[in-house]
């Protein structure tokens, strides 16, 4: 007897249905990542250790990698750019530059708040320069990292998604 646990069924299905169920599991997926968000945010004010964060960061990053690499995998990142740049003014390269901008300011102020909270003592003047010298450390440090390894990555992916698309066109 033997388990066919990644054996695709010839049923066929409800194609409303199955786009309901796709969205329900993304609904589900947004859910998770923001419960998680939420949590890290809260024990890193809560308990400044590291090690109370991990399984929090573990299901971020383990299930943004598994998302990007399975959406590359199929052929579909390169689709979705595609689509993406013939619908919008911006292309989705500037728009990976911009996101990577975002997220090393929202960083860095992360960073700036949680030094004057936890380290100020209570005086303001403290507080103040505790986040204003890790705030603008913070955001030399994050900003190119973040809009670079954003767009390495997306380039990347896109030529790896392209490829893998040509593959799947050549097998059809």
């Amino acid at each position: 007897m033997s388990l066919n646990w990644f054996k695709k069924n010839s049923v066929v299905e409800d194609e409303r249905i199955v786009n309901l169920k796709n969205k329900l599991y993304k609904e589900v997926y947004v859910l998770i990542m923001v419960i998680c968000s939420i949590s890290v945010i809260i024990k890193s004010f809560m308990q400044p250790e590291a090690e109370s964060v991990w399984l929090e960061m573990l299901i971020i990053v383990g299930g943004s990698l598994y998302f990007g690499i399975r959406s590359v995998g199929l052929g579909i990142y390169s689709d979705e750019v595609e689509v993406h740049d013939q619908r919008s003014k911006i292309s989705f390269s500037k728009r990976t530059a911009i996101w990577g901008l975002i997220i090393g300011v929202i960083l860095a102020l992360y960073f700036g708040i949680r030094s004057a909270v936890l380290y100020g003592n209570g005086n303001s003047a403290t507080e103040i320069k505790y986040f204003l010298s890790v705030f603008i450390f913070s955001l030399i440090i994050y900003i190119p990292l973040f809009v670079g390894v954003n767009i390495v990555t997306h380039y990347g992916a896109n030529k790896m998604s392209q490829k893998m698309s040509k593959d799947d066109d050549l097998d059809a």
